[in-house]
């Protein structure tokens, strides 16, 4: 039998004098205990350089996404907004990707935060060229509101089977 440390036990019995004979095979890879103390150790000392690594990393995998999702709306957006606008934005997604190559972190957050703006920017002159306000309803409300009919009936009903 197989343990699960991986040790392997094996017994035999002899029927005729009704002797048992066991083996025991255990790995001889194990750690010993100056081993496993080094290692947590060396985990402490590094944290903090894995948790900037860790930090950078997502850092880098959000400008990526945030270029992504951008130039998706760029294509949306192109024939809404003018070509100026446009330009500029397109023009922040290519700095911003040129810094995560370089993976400069300082001039991601800084790019990340300039491409944000000028796509909130680019967002609201494609709602005012639709001629409508960012966040504002469809359709009038009180033109709604004026025109609700008042021949209105609430009635409850009971489902028979």
């Amino acid at each position: 039998d197989i343990d699960a440390n991986g040790i392997l036990s094996v017994t035999a019995k002899d029927e005729a004098t009704g002797k048992d004979q066991r083996v025991t095979i255990t790995s001889s890879s194990g750690l010993n205990e100056k081993e496993i103390e080094q290692m947590v150790q060396d985990a402490e000392k590094y944290a903090a350089e894995d948790n900037a690594r860790r930090e950078a990393v997502e850092n880098r995998n959000k400008a990526d996404s945030l270029c992504h999702s951008v130039e998706k709306s760029i294509g949306e957006l192109k024939d809404k907004v003018s070509a100026d606008k446009l330009s500029d934005v397109e023009n922040k997604v290519k700095t911003l990707r040129e810094a995560i190559d370089r993976q400069d972190d300082a001039q991601i957050k800084e790019r990340m935060e300039a491409l944000e703006a000028a796509m909130r920017e680019l967002a609201t002159a494609a709602y005012a060229q639709a001629g409508g306000q960012p966040g504002a309803p469809a359709g009038g409300g009180r033109e709604a509101a004026a025109s609700s009919d008042d021949d209105v009936i609430d009635a409850e009903f009971e489902e028979s089977n």
